[in-house]
């Protein structure tokens, strides 16, 4: 029996670049747990599910080489999220008619606001991870973060206390907030 070395040796070196790339692939998902469970150690609010559902769901996470593509790639997403919650706001004004003198209209205006500029801040949060700006990049996260709060205080407080349509919302931006805001603490 004469046995071809190269078809032989061919299929080995197939074996091995299939086996290496399952490795990789494996690696970076072990990566994304890995760091999900850290940062949710170091952060009690942080939802640990909430977490890794929100990097699975984008493929910008799912490339990310490191620790600072991780924390830009979810910093983008919790931008365009805050983008929609803006949208949101502007839809409920316009099927609703709020008077001029309307408080709750001018809490959801405020709402919309605090939206747009959320969006605004995380870019600028991207830009200073880029350039290893942690501190810059955590203050400005963290004032999203007291904004998005700050939107659901405004309802709460009124006389009398009203139902925030956003309660659900910011619950959920205020997740994928915090997720950006640890990985950046943990590169600083």
């Amino acid at each position: 029996m004469v046995v071809d070395t190269r078809v032989e040796a061919m299929v080995v070196m197939d074996t091995e670049a299939m086996n290496t790339k399952v490795d990789t692939e494996v690696e970076t998902v072990v990566t994304i747990d890995t760091v999900n469970e850290k940062a949710a150690a170091r952060d009690p609010k942080l939802r640990l599910d909430f977490c890794i559902k929100s990097l699975e769901g984008h493929q910008r996470s799912k490339t990310a080489q490191s620790l600072g593509e991780l924390a830009t790639a979810s910093m983008k997403n919790a931008g365009k999220r805050s983008r929609s919650l803006e949208a949101k706001a502007d839809k409920i004004l316009e099927e609703k008619d709020y008077g001029k003198n309307s408080v709750l209209g001018m809490v959801i205006k405020d709402c919309a606001m605090i939206y747009k500029d959320n969006a605004v801040t995380l870019k600028e949060a991207v830009t200073s991870v880029r350039v290893r700006d942690y501190k810059t990049a955590i203050f400005v996260m963290s004032s999203a973060l007291n904004a998005t709060r700050f939107c659901e205080t405004r309802f709460e407080t009124r006389d009398p206390p009203r139902i925030s349509p956003f309660t659900r919302d910011n619950e959920f931006l205020t997740q994928m907030i915090l997720i950006p805001l640890d990985f950046t603490k943990m590169l600083k």
